[in-house]
């Protein structure tokens, strides 16, 4: 008898994996999923794991009126510190005795923030399906997969909290369902007084912020370069110029997106004597993809496979004047 109620168990679990919802139902659900991150008082730790690599963070989030803060305290490795208040974002790197601000960062999101605001064209690349319960870090929470529809981009598997809609999980996982890389919360506490002082810098750093803004007024650069043949449901989100340091010359930067996934494109001017380069590298879900276009190197990268980052680095070309 118990064989045939477990056996029973495992059907009703298929069937709920199974279950596919509508466009505009499973566009509605990841809007709340990408809201919750932004809008929610949290704290905790949470570890990305890449291949054999785990790094472990620790994260403090506070939403008010005032608007959004947060602090990221790196617990591995070399000392790192981010302080987040509304679109600006503070670095601190100690070991290096440097910190860089960035505002307006462009497709620059943390977990559990990893879903955009602008969801409507997700449908047209995943089919998004119910994956069952589970509980995760002391919280009950509902599993989302989001199944791509071509071989372009990688598949996603969400755990959701399911009383608020944080995202207490995140997995990328290939096309034979091996997860690639993924986020998780090992311990949080959502809601609850929130000590404010917790949100401040305490790593050591004796040195001049770098500055890496967007250009005045946040308009966009027209370069004149463009990706000619984009791989389905990807569209260009941003077009800024930027310096990087021990660069000669400022970066023209594109970045493409498909709602879920980002892929930036940097083209930079040979320098004279330099060896252009060419090739595909690959850590974890992140391809790299590099070759020369004229006088110019363009470096692609992006979490998706490596068909993608091929296919928009082979076709970007010059049109401007």
């Amino acid at each position: 008898m118990r064989s045939v109620v477990f056996l029973i168990c495992l059907s009703l679990n298929a069937a709920v994996a199974a279950t596919p919802l509508q466009a505009q139902e499973s566009i509605q659900l990841l809007r709340k999923i990408s809201f919750a991150a932004h809008q929610l008082t949290y704290q905790g730790t949470f570890i990305f794991q890449r291949d054999a690599q785990i790094e472990s963070t620790r994260i403090y989030h506070l939403a008010d009126q005032s608007g959004e803060h947060g602090r990221l305290i790196s617990l591995d490795g070399p000392a790192r510190e981010i302080i987040c208040n509304g679109d600006e974002m503070q670095f601190y790197y100690p070991d290096a005795r440097s910190m860089m601000v960035e505002r307006q960062a462009v497709a620059r999101r943390g977990f559990p923030a990893l879903l955009p605001e602008q969801l409507q064209t997700l449908s047209d690349n995943y089919q998004v399906e119910e994956g069952g319960q589970e509980r995760l870090a002391g919280y009950d929470s509902h599993i989302l997969l989001l199944n791509p529809k071509d071989g372009y981009r990688y598949g996603h598997k969400l755990w959701v909290e399911a009383a608020t809609n944080l995202l207490l999980k995140a997995a990328m996982v290939s096309d034979e369902n091996r997860v690639i890389e993924q986020f998780a919360f090992t311990s949080i506490r959502i809601g609850g007084a929130f000590d404010r002082a917790l949100l401040r810098a305490t790593l050591p750093v004796k040195a001049p912020p770098l500055h890496n803004d967007r250009p005045a007024g946040g308009d966009v650069i027209q370069s004149g370069w463009e990706v000619d043949n984009l791989p389905s449901g990807f569209g260009k989100i941003a077009e800024m110029r930027r310096m990087f340091r021990g660069k000669a010359y400022p970066v023209t930067h594109l970045v493409y997106s498909d709602g879920i996934v980002a892929v930036s494109v940097f083209i930079e001017p040979l320098q004279p004597g330099a060896r252009p380069m060419s090739g595909v590298a690959r850590q974890g879900a992140v391809n790299l993809y590099v070759h020369p276009e004229n006088q110019y190197q363009v470096t692609v990268v992006g979490e998706t496979p490596e068909i993608t980052v091929r296919q928009i680095g082979d076709s970007v070309v010059y049109k401007g004047k």
